[in-house]
């Protein structure tokens, strides 16, 4: 009987039934346990194997523990004894080899969550027999922490170092050593020297360059060096580098090419799901998107076909939950995604967006914090503790944060658009002078750049502007006819007693947005200043002729969808969240109305 069950259990496994190796197995263990005149050493062992491997992948992972050691101590007495059967099992199953055996003992642990016996049961391996896959879990176990949160960076970087010298290609782990701080040029010179590395792969040089200035702050230079790589290579229109291309183009806040690379990216590959999550975010940028509805609406509809979730589902929902100003919920499904990957720094810099729009904002500190740790590189880190700090009135951290921030992203105009916001709502006449500068010099880096144009716009709310400022912000409103620029120029020119230009920029911000109470309240100025004023001008009283009628006001007011355009997902979030952290973005804070700060309050 017994050598009817081990035959039948030997065979079970070879045709990976898996699920039925267990009990045959399990029966076959209990038999030899209670009859030892038929247990040999040998048959112990291989109805272990068959047993632990079997739960391995039917993912029991604390059943398959249970054996791990038994296995080890009959190994050790089958070569102390020094058994032909052992050398015999091995050759014909390569996955009983003892290294093997012990990268699945610590999946089993990692899966469990004790990561410390995981490591130390891939150390137990000799550095001479460990594959690159021992090495690369044994490096991201040590690379992303502990159970207790430490981390051994040196040790991960050693293991990382071995996976390159025999994979090359192995972008993950390029990018894992960036992040570790490894400089570009070592890494490069690991690559090309590698025994295996292929010939003619120029290609790969530039983009562990572009990695290495993607994770130095450098956004604006990856994403030239990425682009330079998908015109003048044949990797032209590849997936993954379209895919690096946009992220770079999205990190240095270029959201409408961003889009078009993961337009075309979701065109060749519409089942990219990690596509569909960034598109959704920049859907949710100032100006929203320029995507077709229907085109992500379908898109969406494959996301919720799906049965089974990953990270990117998971994310892609929350998103959208975020965009519908379903904060709560939205804040459900983050959990989710980071459950399933908790170092997803697009899911961690969501959660801290969604409790900034709950108005927890000590909560979305921390969580600004964790991700940080995570993706230092990204700026939305660095503007979500920004507006953190101001909604709780910390100013001095938002200085400082501003000031440190400059130092990160040197070029960036993003950064100094952010400082001189900060200059621009101190108390202090000479300090909110100086916001103009910065301002100026971001427009010096990127002249379209949309907030650094809001800036200035809100420091025309209090100051006089000049005809040069005027013409800049005509020129960018030709370009990006945003809502609340056009009422910036609204009232610059109600200011400035030209009437018609008003009225014009406001009726034009009124066709984006029909329900805007800034528009109609400066067009309830306007209409008042003409009351007052017994006599127009010529050239006014003609272009008021064919203006329509303020009393026909209540009409775009009271629509729920507009003829010329309704409410895009940015709205939405505006009548749902606070107005210092709507979005999380610089270009919210808009409205001077609420830059007001206790005459008190020190720094």
């Amino acid at each position: 009987m017994e050598i009817a069950l081990f035959a039948n259990a030997r065979k079970l496994y070879d045709h990976k039934l898996y699920e039925c190796v267990i009990p045959a197995a399990d029966l076959l263990r209990t038999v030899l346990k209670n009859d030892r005149y038929v247990a040999t050493l040998d048959v112990e062992y291989q109805v272990l194997l068959y047993l632990l491997n079997a739960n391995y992948k039917e993912r029991n992972y604390r059943a398959a523990l249970r054996h791990f050691d038994e296995i080890i101590h009959k190994r050790r007495l089958m070569v102390r004894h020094k058994n032909a059967v052992l050398v015999a099992i091995e050759s014909s199953y390569p996955e009983f080899g003892d290294a093997e055996q012990r990268r699945r003992a610590a999946e089993c642990y990692r899966q469990i969550g004790n990561t410390d016996m995981a490591i130390e049961t891939l150390l137990q391996v000799p550095p001479t027999l460990r594959s690159p896959r021992i090495n690369l879990m044994l490096a991201r176990l040590q690379h992303h922490g502990t159970r207790h949160g430490t981390t051994k960076k040196s040790e991960a970087v050693l293991a990382y170092e071995e996976v390159i010298r025999e994979c090359p290609m192995a972008l993950q782990v390029i990018e894992a050593l960036l992040e570790l701080g490894v400089k570009g040029n070592e890494i490069n010179s690991l690559v090309m020297h590698a025994a295996t590395v292929p010939d003619h792969f120029d290609w790969l040089s530039k983009w562990i360059k572009a990695l290495a200035q993607m994770f130095d702050f450098k956004h604006s230079d990856a994403s030239r060096t990425f682009l330079m790589l998908h015109d003048k290579t044949t990797l032209r229109c590849n997936e993954h580098l379209m895919m690096a291309l946009g992220k770079c183009l999205y990190y240095n806040g270029d959201y409408f090419q961003a889009e078009d690379i993961f337009s075309s990216t979701l065109c060749a590959n519409p089942d990219n799901v990690e596509a569909i999550g960034l598109m959704t975010v920049l859907c949710g940028q100032e100006g929203g998107c320029e995507q077709d509805s229907a085109d992500m609406d379908y898109l969406f509809a494959k996301v919720t076909s799906e049965v089974k979730y990953t990270a990117s589902h998971w994310f892609a929902h929350a998103q959208l939950l975020y965009d519908e100003g379903k904060f709560e919920r939205g804040l459900n499904f983050v959990d989710q995604c980071l459950d399933s990957e908790p170092r997803n720094h697009e899911a961690l810099i969501l959660r801290g967006r969604l409790l900034i729009a709950l108005e927890r904002h000590t909560q979305a500190v921390c969580a600004f914090r964790t991700a940080q740790m995570v993706a230092p590189y990204r700026f939305e880190i660095y503007r979500g503790l920004f507006h953190s700090y101001l909604a709780q009135k910390r100013f001095k951290e938002a200085n400082a944060l501003c000031n440190w921030t400059i130092r990160l992203f040197q070029n960036s105009p993003r950064s100094f658009t952010m400082f001189g916001r900060t200059l621009f709502l101190f108390p202090d006449p000479r300090m909110r002078r100086t916001a103009r500068k910065f301002a100026e010099k971001s427009l010096k880096i990127n002249h379209i750049y949309t907030p650094a144009v809001n800036l200035i716009a809100d420091i025309c709310q209090v100051e006089v502007p000049t005809k040069a400022i005027i013409k800049l912000l005509e020129k960018h409103v030709v370009i990006f006819p945003k809502v609340n620029l056009l009422n910036h120029l609204g009232d610059i020119m109600r200011k400035q007693k030209e009437p018609v230009k008003a009225m014009e920029y406001y009726y034009k911000a009124l066709r984006q947005d029909p329900k805007s109470k800034r528009t109609l309240r400066g067009l309830r100025l306007l209409s008042k200043s003409f009351e007052e004023s017994p006599v127009l001008d010529e050239s006014d009283a003609i272009g008021m002729e064919n203006q329509p009628s303020t009393n026909d006001l209540a009409t775009p007011c009271e629509a729920t969808n507009g003829a010329e355009g309704g409410e895009s997902a940015e709205n939405s979030r505006e009548a749902s969240s606070s107005a210092a952290a709507r979005s999380g973005q610089e270009e919210d804070v808009d409205d001077h109305d609420w830059i007001d700060v206790p005459d008190g309050m020190s720094y």
